[in-house]
């Protein structure tokens, strides 16, 4: 499977990962500073000059928005939060915060850290463009811009539009009036989706004023606005639905206990065809081994299935990602994601007691949004 992320190990213990749509982002902004800006106000530097200038200065620039996410994420932790971890991508960064904030303090202290460190960022990026603009023309040149930009992701960052950090202010102002969370961020939401139209529009108007690419931008930066306030909205509708049921609900309890010898064909003709069963399990009296799943026997090609026993296809015990029956229905869910798998082994003291599917999931959510409905 191709993989859009990219590992770069961990900062303060916190992965740190690119999309690999970073790479268009960090292309055309080192485009626009070389070939761009620094061409522009200063033409009498080389082109080795300019584009060593323009990389030095986008490196830079995506180590201030690490700088401005890694803010979120720190103080999240110190809050009791966990964070899964910190990727930037084609429109900055996201440091990935496991939990919700616990209360609207936390919530409004976590969201005015990141564009605080950005503001901070460009006063002291001024400082050194002032200090420097004597005697290195090349260093107070990418202090300036990269302080310009700073001060734009600061004031970009505090617009309420959520889930932007402003949104996130204004969701945690919400909340502390009214002490729901739901009923704060459907609203913060809305206002989001709101800001979303407005820099659409904006993007149209610029896009057929002659300015396509930067037209181009802004209306791609609002759909992608738009996109993160229903998704954010969403998820925390569905978290709510799925905190309070716990695995042990809905998993499916019976799990056919198959020999290890059993050919796959055998499999297929005996248990698979004609059966709702998803679940089933290969050993014997002394325990089991493995899981056996639809995708474990669609490997095997038909001729082989008489030739192949299940024991040689089956996901290893070890293997598995696992989870206990009082687990919740929202952090299944999450593992499930995390992991890319479809199916949970259900594990209460060492032994299977269960497995929990991602169907089992989907037809629990449609039947408790029809019941809500």
């Amino acid at each position: 499977m191709f993989k859009t992320r990219i590992s770069l190990g961990t900062v303060f213990g916190i992965p740190l990962r690119i999309d690999i749509s970073w790479l268009l982002i960090f292309v055309w902004v080192t485009w626009s500073f070389a070939g761009g800006y620094f061409a522009v106000r200063y033409p009498e530097w080389s082109g080795v000059l300019r584009w060593s200038a323009g990389i030095v200065a986008s490196l830079a620039f995506f180590g201030s928005v690490l700088l401005h996410e890694l803010g979120h994420a720190l103080l999240a932790r110190r809050m009791g939060m966990p964070v899964h971890d910190i990727t930037l991508f084609v429109f900055g960064g996201v440091a990935e915060i496991v939990d919700e904030p616990r209360t609207p303090a936390s919530e409004f202290l976590m969201a005015l850290v990141g564009p605080l460190i950005s503001l901070a960022l460009s006063g002291i990026l001024a400082t050194v463009h002032l200090v420097t603009r004597g005697f290195s023309e090349p260093i107070a040149a990418i202090a300036f811009v990269l302080g310009l930009m700073n001060l734009a992701l600061g004031v970009f960052n505090l617009i309420p539009g959520f889930p932007l950090d402003g949104g996130r202010v204004l969701r945690s102002i919400l909340w502390n009036a009214r002490q729901d969370l739901l009923w704060a961020t459907r609203w913060a939401s809305r206002v989001g989706q709101v800001v979303a139209y407005g820099f659409i529009l904006v993007g149209i108007v610029r896009f057929f004023s002659g300015n396509w690419l930067g037209g181009l931008w802004i209306a791609l930066i609002g759909l992608f606005l738009d996109n993160a306030a229903r998704t954010s909205y969403a998820q925390l509708t569905l978290r709510n639905l799925l905190e309070d049921y716990a695995v042990s609900d809905i998993m499916e309890r019976e799990c056919l206990l198959l020999p290890h010898h059993l050919s796959v064909e055998s499999f297929i003709e005996q248990y698979l065809l004609g059966s709702g069963r998803r679940c089933y399990t290969v050993g014997d009296e002394r325990g089991i081994s493995g899981l056996l799943t639809v995708h474990n026997v669609r490997t095997v090609p038909k001729v082989d299935r008489p030739f192949i026993s299940i024991a040689e296809v089956q996901t290893p015990l070890e293997e598995l990602h696992v989870v206990g029956p009082d687990t919740s229905l929202w952090e299944a869910l999450q593992i499930m994601g995390d992991a890319e798998v479809n199916q949970l082994p259900v594990l209460m003291d060492g032994q299977l007691v269960g497995l929990l599917t991602r169907q089992d999931l989907l037809r629990f959510i449609r039947a408790r949004s029809a019941l809500a409905e």
